[in-house]
C-alpha cells in the first residue's frame, strides 16, 4: 500500500511547489491513480531560519511540529521539509513530534543527510563540492557536519560571494529579482578555481534561479533529492541516480 507524504510547506512558497512538481515528475506512473497521495501545508507562518540562526529571531521549531502533526493528524505518513536550512531544526521538531512519529510510524526523512548520502556515493574519489546556501544554513554547519562524516571536502564561496548569493535568494522571495547568466557564473568559476566539479544549491530557492537560467549543469539539486527519497520511500521503488 502507498504511503502518504506530507509537505510542510512555505519556506518558501515556490520552492514547495518545486518541490511537489519534482515528486510527480520522477513518480514511475502511468495513470493518476499511480501517483502518490500528497498533502500540503503551505504554512507562511514558519518565522524565517536564517533569521533566527543568524540574530535570534523568531524560533521556527514550534510552527514547524504544527505543520508536521497537522499534516500526520490527516493520514501523512512521509514527512519533507523543502527548506534547506529548516534542517538545523530537525532534531528538535523530531522531539516535539516523536509521540506521533513512533504512534503513526512516520518516516521523516533529512534533506540534508539525504544529500550527504547521495553525494557520497555518486562522486569519485577525493573530489571536492561546492555549496550555495543562505548564510544561515552556513553558520548551522547542518552541511559541512554532513559531509565532514563521509570524508568530502566541502567548499564555501568567498565572504562576498555567500552575500551575494544571500541577497540573491532573497530577492528571489520578494520578487524583486535582478541577476544575469554572468552572476551565477560567478559562483561556477569561483568553485572551478578552487577545485569543486560539482555545485550544491543547498538553498531551495536556487534550483529555480539555476533553472531559470538553464544552468544546471554540474550541479546537485537536493529538493530533487528529497522528492526522489519521498518516491522510493512512499512506493519501495529504487529510481535512478540523479
Amino acid at each position: 500500500m502507498k504511503k502518504t507524504v506530507g509537505i510542510v510547506g512555505g519556506m518558501g512558497p515556490m520552492a514547495t511547489i518545486d518541490l511537489f512538481k519534482k515528486i510527480v515528475h520522477n513518480t514511475p506512473a502511468d495513470s493518476d491513480q499511480s501517483h502518490l497521495h500528497i498533502v500540503i501545508d503551505n504554512n507562511t507562518s514558519i518565522p524565517d531560519r536564517s533569521t533566527y540562526i543568524l540574530s535570534g529571531g523568531e524560533n521556527p521549531t514550534s510552527e514547524i511540529s504544527s505543520s508536521a502533526r497537522n499534516l500526520i493528524s490527516i493520514g501523512a505518513n512521509i514527512i519533507i521539509m523543502p527548506c534547506n536550512t529548516a534542517h538545523y531544526f530537525y532534531d528538535d521538531v523530531y522531539e516535539t513530534i516523536e509521540d506521533l512519529i513512533m504512534d503513526k510510524d512516520v518516516i521523516f526523512i533529512h534533506m540534508i543527510e539525504e544529500t550527504a548520502n547521495h553525494v557520497s556515493n555518486n562522486m569519485e574519489e577525493n573530489g571536492k563540492v561546492y555549496l550555495l546556501a543562505t548564510k544561515g544554513t552556513y553558520k548551522s554547519m547542518i552541511y559541512k557536519e554532513a559531509f565532514k562524516a563521509r570524508n568530502i571536502e566541502l567548499i564555501e564561496p568567498t565572504v562576498t560571494l555567500k552575500q551575494k548569493v544571500m541577497d540573491m535568494i532573497y530577492d528571489y522571495k520578494n520578487g524583486t529579482f535582478d541577476y544575469t547568466r554572468d552572476d551565477l557564473y560567478d559562483f561556477k568559476n569561483d568553485a572551478l578555481s578552487r577545485g569543486a566539479k560539482k555545485i550544491i544549491l543547498g538553498c531551495t530557492e536556487l534550483p529555480l534561479i539555476f533553472q531559470k537560467f538553464n544552468l544546471v549543469e554540474d550541479t546537485i539539486d537536493p529538493t530533487e533529492i528529497l522528492a526522489k527519497a519521498a518516491i522510493e520511500k512512499a512506493n519501495t521503488v529504487a529510481l535512478e541516480t540523479i
